[in-house]
C-alpha cells in the first residue's frame, strides 16, 4: 500500500511539472525584506486577504477567458500549518465575497507557497477574488505580506476576524498571484503595468513633474525600457514618453523608477492620473491594465509644516521612551514642525485639557484607546492602516522617517499667526477647490519644558530605559488654553479667493513652570464618522514666552555655527562639555 501511495504522489507531482506554471499578479515575484509590510490584527483571530482579478478591467484576463487558473502563489511571514483545524486555506470568491466557490485547506509555510487547486478554475466574465486564510496568533509576525511601496487598486482586500471585507487603499499590494499554464502566458507575454507612486502629490496643471513610477513586468523576459501614455483629468490627449530603466526589471519582477511625468489640466485635491504601457523594449505592447492614481493639482503652492501629535499620560510607563526617541528625531530633523501632546487615551492626568478630550474620537472607540500613540498631520501614512500609530522600535529612525513623509504631504492651506495689541490673529488662504468645504481652525496656547520634579512621570526608571532619559525627558506640547469658541475648533469662512481670518483675545496663563509657551494654529477637517477624513491641511506656531535651551531649536538661530551652553547663553570660549551649535547638541 505504501508503494502505491508513493507512486501516486510521484505521478501527481509529474502532472504539475509536465506543464510549468507561471505567476500572474500585480506585485513582484521576489521581494527584499525592507520593501515588505505585514498585514494582520495582532490578535488570536482569523485573517483573510485577497486580490481582485477582473476580466472587465484587465485586458490580459479578458484574453484568458476559457483558460484556467491552476492555483495560487502567496507569501507568508510565518508557518501556518493549520489545515487539520481548517484554519489555513486558499480561497476563491466569484463575483463577490458572498459567493465562495473554493476553499482548499492547506498547510502554509513561511515564504512563498505554490498551492494547486484540486480542480482548475475556469476564467469567465465574472470577477475572481483569489485569497488566503490563516489563523493569526499573538506574538507572531503579521501573517500577510504586501509590497508596501505601491498600492495597485483592488489588490489588497482584507477581512480581519471574518467580520467584513474591506479594501485597504494605503497598505501596498498583496503578494498573491494566480498560477497559469506557461502555454497560456501568451495572453500577457508582452505586457506591463505602470502607476505613479508618490500620491497624493502636489503638481501644477498641464506641467511636467518628477515622480516615482511603479513598473510591474508581466512577461518572462527582462525590461530595459517602456513607453507610457499618461493622461491626467482635463487633458484631451495622452502624453507619450519613453523611459529607459536604470536597471532592467527581471521576468515577473517590479521596480520603482524616477521619471519625468506630465499632469492634466483639471485642478483639485484628488484628480485622476492614468498611465498605460504602450511599448516594451521598443516594441508595441499588448493592451494591459492601466494604472490610475490621484494627484493634487493646483496653482496654489503652500509650504507644508508637519504637525506631530502624541497621546500620552503621566501614568503611562512606556510613554517616556517614545518621547525620548521622538525628541531624538526632532533633533535630527532639519525642517520646521509643530508638536502637540494630548493627555488622553489611557488615563487623564493633571495636564489633560478639554481640547484633548475632544480629539480622543480619533481612536475610533474606547476599546481602541492606548498610550503612547502618535499621529502625523492626522493622516494615514503610506503602509499604515490607521491615523494613529503605536510605539516603534527603540530608535529615532521610524519617527524621523514618518516626519519626513508628513513634511512631503501636500499643504492645502497657509496658516499665519500674529500676536499683538492684545489679540491673536490667525489668517491665511485655502486651496481654491476647498473654499466650499467644511474646514476648521484650532488655535491653542501650549507649554513646553515642564520638568518631572514637580510633575512626575511613570516609566522613568525602568531597567531598559535610556541612561540619559531623565536628562532629556520633559512634558512638552501641553495644551493650556484653546482660543476658539469650541475646543474642537471653529468653522472658517473663506472668501471667494480662499482667504480667511480669525481674531481672538490674547491670554496670559501661568502654566506649569515650563521653559516656554507657544501659540499653535492648524486648519483641518473634522469627521467623526470617517476617521480617514481628519487630515490637517497645514499648521503654524509662534513663541510667546521663552527661556532655556529648548527655544534654540524652534527659533532656528540663523547665525552660522553660533554656540550656546545648556542654559541658552551664547558663548565664544569652549571648555569640555555639551553645547548647542545650529540647534543641535555637540560634545567638546
Amino acid at each position: 500500500m505504501r508503494k502505491h501511495l508513493l507512486l501516486f504522489i510521484s505521478l501527481f507531482g509529474l502532472l504539475h511539472t509536465a506543464s510549468a506554471q507561471v505567476p500572474y499578479s500585480y506585485g513582484p515575484d521576489t521581494l527584499k525584506m525592507e520593501a515588505m509590510a505585514g498585514v494582520g490584527s495582532n490578535k488570536n483571530s482569523f485573517v483573510q486577504g485577497a486580490v481582485l482579478f477582473d476580466p472587465a478591467t484587465d485586458p490580459s484576463l479578458a484574453r484568458l477567458k476559457g483558460k484556467s487558473i491552476k492555483g495560487i502563489r502567496c507569501y507568508l511571514r510565518a508557518d501556518y500549518k493549520q489545515a487539520r483545524q481548517k484554519r489555513s486555506a486558499v480561497q476563491v470568491f466569484q463575483g463577490s465575497f458572498s459567493n465562495n466557490v473554493l476553499t482548499q485547506y492547506v498547510d502554509l509555510t513561511e515564504g512563498w507557497n505554490n498551492v494547486y487547486f484540486d480542480e482548475p478554475l475556469t476564467i469567465g466574465d465574472d470577477k475572481l477574488y483569489l485569497g488566503v486564510q490563516v489563523y493569526e496568533t499573538i506574538g507572531q509576525p503579521y501573517p500577510l505580506v504586501t509590497f508596501a511601496k505601491a498600492t495597485v487598486p483592488q489588490s489588497c482586500w482584507i477581512n480581519l476576524g471574518k467580520k467584513s471585507w474591506e479594501e485597504y487603499t494605503d497598505r501596498g499590494t498583496l503578494l498573491i498571484a494566480a498560477l497559469l499554464d506557461e502555454a497560456d502566458a501568451e495572453a500577457f507575454a508582452n505586457a506591463a503595468y505602470a502607476q505613479n507612486t508618490t500620491h497624493p502629490q502636489t503638481v501644477a496643471p498641464d506641467a511636467d513633474f518628477e515622480g516615482g513610477l511603479y513598473v510591474h513586468n508581466f512577461t518572462n523576459k527582462p525590461l530595459q525600457s517602456i513607453e507610457i501614455a499618461m493622461q491626467g483629468e482635463g487633458s484631451e490627449t495622452p502624453t507619450l514618453r519613453t523611459i529607459d530603466l536604470p536597471e532592467e526589471i527581471p521576468a515577473y519582477g517590479s521596480a520603482i523608477v524616477q521619471a519625468t511625468l506630465h499632469s492634466g489640466t483639471k485642478q483639485g485635491t484628488s484628480v485622476d492620473w492614468t498611465a498605460t504601457v504602450t511599448k516594451i523594449n521598443g516594441e508595441a505592447a499588448q493592451e494591459a491594465r492601466p494604472g490610475t492614481t490621484k494627484l493634487f493639482v493646483t496653482r496654489d503652492n503652500f509650504i507644508r509644516t508637519p504637525i506631530v501629535e502624541e497621546f500620552t499620560s503621566q501614568r503611562c510607563v512606556n510613554c517616556p521612551q517614545m518621547a525620548y526617541f521622538l525628541e531624538k528625531a526632532f533633533e535630527q530633523y532639519e525642517g520646521k514642525y509643530v508638536y502637540l501632546s494630548h493627555h488622553v487615551g489611557f488615563v487623564n492626568d493633571v495636564f489633560t485639557a478639554s481640547a484633548d478630550e475632544e480629539i480622543r474620537y480619533i481612536f475610533g472607540g474606547y476599546e481602541n484607546e492606548y498610550n503612547p500613540a502618535i499621529m502625523y498631520n492626522r493622516a494615514i501614512l503610506e503602509g499604515e492602516s490607521t491615523v494613529i500609530q503605536g510605539i516603534r522600535d527603540m530608535s529615532s529612525e521610524p519617527y524621523l522617517n514618518a516626519l519626513a513623509e508628513a513634511a512631503n504631504m501636500p499643504a492645502m492651506a497657509e496658516v499665519n499667526i500674529e500676536n499683538s495689541n492684545g489679540n491673536v490673529t490667525v489668517s491665511g488662504r485655502v486651496a481654491a477647490d476647498l473654499i466650499e468645504s467644511q474646514l476648521y481652525l484650532s488655535c491653542y496656547l501650549v507649554e513646553d519644558g515642564i520638568t518631572t520634579d514637580n510633575y512626575p512621570q511613570l516609566g522613568m526608571t525602568d531597567e531598559d530605559a535610556p541612561a540619559d532619559l531623565k536628562d532629556v525627558f520633559r512634558h512638552n506640547g501641553v495644551i493650556l488654553h484653546h482660543f476658539t469658541s469650541s475646543a474642537a475648533g471653529d468653522l472658517i469662512s473663506p472668501d471667494t479667493e480662499g482667504r480667511y481670518s480669525m481674531v481672538f483675545t490674547s491670554i496670559e496663563k501661568e502654566g506649569f513652570g515650563g521653559t516656554r509657551q507657544r501659540i499653535v494654529a492648524l486648519v483641518h477637517r473634522t469627521n467623526k464618522e470617517n476617521l480617514r477624513d481628519n487630515q490637517v491641511l497645514n499648521a503654524a506656531e509662534i513663541i510667546t514666552q521663552a527661556t532655556g535651551i529648548q527655544d534654540l531649536r524652534l527659533t532656528k538661530d540663523t547665525t552660522p555655527n553660533a554656540t550656546y551652553d545648556l542654559q541658552g547663553r551664547r558663548i565664544s570660549t569652549l571648555n569640555k562639555g555639551v553645547y548647542i551649535v545650529n540647534g543641535k547638541k555637540i560634545l567638546k
